[in-house]
C-alpha cells in the first residue's frame, strides 16, 4: 500500500508530538476535576503571534487535562482557574519558557479566602550597621531607635557582609565613576551601589515562646501566595539567610515566605501569641534590608490573608509619596 506525501508528513508530524499533562490540585493535594486550563506554547526561535499554539480544555476527574503538542515547542504561559479558589497564571517568572521542560505541570489553586485587616508595610531598612542586633517592632513595622521609630523589640536582626568582587568589568566601572552621578558618590557608596557582596542575615525572636519558620507552600503565580492560616506548631526562635547580591540563575527569586509567632504571653503559651508573615522574598544588601510585611494585631488570630482595601497601618502625616506606597498592599 503507497502513502501519500501528505498522509506521511501527517504520520511524521504525530510521531513528533508529545503529550503534555497540566494537573491542578487544591492547597491539600487533592485533585481539581472541572477547571479550566489554557496552556500557551510557541516555538522557541519564532516569537510571531501567527506561531502561538494554544490548548485549552477542562481538567478530568484526576485533576489532569492532556493533550498533544509537538515535542519542540515550549511551553510559556498556563492559566487555571476553577469555582471557590484562587485562580493560577504561570509565565517565565515562574520557570516557563525554558527549552527544556518536564512533560507534566502541577499548578496549585488555594481556596478562596475573605481578607481579614492587617498591618502592613514593605519595609525598608536602611544604614544598619555590620555584626550588631537591630530591634524590630512588628506592630509598627519599624525598626527600633535610633534605625526606626519602633519601641518594642519583637525581632532582631544581624547582618554581616563582605565585599567579594564588582557587578561590572573594569571598563564599564571607568566609565561610570567619570559620570556626575559617579563622581559624586564617595567611595563607601559606590562599593554598596557597585560592588558584589555575600553575607548573612540572622532573624531572632527574643522572647519566650516567640518563633519563625518557612512556610509550608508557596503559590508565586497565585494574587494568594501562602497559606492564609498561620502554622500552628513548628516555630524555631530563629532563622539564618545567605545572600549574594549578584544573584545566580538558579537563585529562588520571590519563591519563600516565613510565618512569626509573637508576643507570646508569658504562662499563657502560644494560643494567646500574635502572628505575622514575611511574604516572599527577603531583598538583603550591605547595610540594608527590605521586605513585605503583614501583622495581625488581634491575640490569638492566626489568620493572615489581608484585606488588601484595609490597611490598620497608616503612614505617618509627613510621609513622601513613595513612603505612602509602601503602605499599599498589592496581594493579600
Amino acid at each position: 500500500m503507497r502513502l501519500s506525501l501528505a498522509t506521511l508528513l501527517l504520520l511524521a508530524r504525530v510521531a513528533w508530538a508529545d503529550e503534555r499533562t497540566i494537573r491542578v490540585v487544591d492547597e491539600d493535594g487533592r485533585a481539581l476535576g472541572g477547571a479550566a486550563v489554557t496552556a500557551t506554547l510557541t516555538p522557541p526561535d519564532d516569537p510571531r503571534l501567527s506561531s502561538t499554539v494554544v490548548r485549552a480544555g477542562m481538567t478530568d476527574a484526576s485533576g489532569s487535562l492532556r493533550f498533544q503538542a509537538d515535542d519542540r515547542l515550549i511551553l510559556t504561559r498556563v492559566q487555571a482557574d476553577h469555582a471557590g479558589c484562587f485562580a493560577a497564571d504561570v509565565d517565565h517568572r515562574h520557570g516557563l519558557g525554558r527549552l527544556r521542560q518536564p512533560s507534566e505541570l502541577t499548578l496549585t489553586l488555594p481556596r478562596m479566602t475573605h481578607g481579614v485587616p492587617l498591618h502592613y508595610r514593605e519595609v525598608r531598612l536602611t544604614g544598619l550597621p555590620t555584626g550588631r542586633r537591630i530591634g524590630f517592632d512588628a506592630e509598627i513595622a519599624d525598626a527600633v531607635a535610633p534605625w526606626g521609630k519602633g519601641r518594642t523589640r519583637d525581632m532582631e536582626f544581624e547582618l554581616t557582609s563582605e565585599q567579594v568582587g564588582w557587578t561590572e568589568s573594569p571598563e564599564v566601572l571607568a566609565e561610570l565613576r567619570r559620570s556626575p552621578e559617579g563622581r559624586r558618590m564617595d567611595d563607601q557608596e559606590w562599593a554598596e551601589t557597585y560592588g558584589r557582596f555575600r553575607g548573612m542575615l540572622r532573624i531572632s525572636l527574643p522572647r519566650k515562646g516567640d518563633g519563625l519558620r518557612m512556610t509550608p507552600a508557596f503559590w508565586p503565580y497565585c494574587r494568594l501566595k501562602m497559606p492564609a492560616l498561620a502554622p500552628d506548631e513548628g516555630y524555631a526562635p530563629e532563622m539564618t539567610l545567605a545572600f549574594d547580591t549578584l544573584p545566580t540563575a538558579e537563585s529562588p527569586g520571590d519563591r519563600h515566605g516565613c510565618y512569626l509567632r509573637l508576643r507570646t504571653p508569658d504562662g499563657e503559651g502560644p494560643a494567646s501569641a500574635h502572628h505575622a508573615k514575611i511574604q516572599g522574598r527577603v531583598d538583603v544588601g550591605p547595610g540594608r534590608v527590605t521586605f513585605r510585611f503583614y501583622f495581625n494585631p488581634r491575640a490569638g488570630d492566626r489568620r493572615l490573608a489581608a484585606d488588601i482595601r484595609t490597611n490598620l497601618l497608616q503612614p505617618p502625616p509627613d510621609a513622601t509619596p513613595a513612603e505612602r506606597d509602601r503602605f499599599q498592599a498589592s496581594e493579600p
